[in-house]
């Protein structure tokens, strides 16, 4: 029992140094303060009360975009544009691999807006996008994408 709890101290020991180091780089970097305030406040944490923190704020998240998503239907002229521009990509390594890059070359802030792009609303189509796209060019890997 004794090795659990000391255990359990080193590694929020660790956990706070980590997050005090990084800290002190925002703050050498001269993050803005609404990030240090942030940092700060994790780096005070126990893993046990960020882990907490996290759920609770993915939590708060998930409530936000499902108001939205009930507040904004979703409009078939932009998920048509999601499918139209997935099926002119040509193959590139870089758009098969990383859904960044995937989300840069179909370009979505330039045919809905930033909220419902923030708020996931379309994330289901722009999923759906990746996976089309995957499975069109699998055959360069030789890989079953499933």
């Amino acid at each position: 029992m004794i090795e659990i709890v000391e255990d359990t101290i080193s590694r929020n020991k660790k956990f706070q140094e980590e997050r005090g180091l990084r800290v002190k780089r925002l703050k050498e970097v001269n993050a803005p303060n609404i990030i240090i305030e942030n940092e700060e406040m994790i780096s005070k944490m126990t893993l046990v009360e960020y882990e907490i923190y996290l759920q609770q704020h993915a939590e708060e998240d998930k409530k936000i975009k499902s108001e939205y998503a009930k507040n904004n239907p979703i409009q078939k002229s932009i998920v048509d544009e999601i499918y139209n521009r997935e099926s002119k990509l040509e193959y590139k390594f870089l758009t098969y691999t990383s859904y960044g890059h995937l989300l840069m070359v179909i370009d979505p802030l330039s045919f809905m807006s930033k909220e419902d792009f923030e708020n996931d609303l379309y994330i289901t189509f722009l999923d759906h996008s990746q996976e089309l796209y995957r499975d069109r060019f699998k055959y360069h890997f030789g890989v079953d994408n499933e």
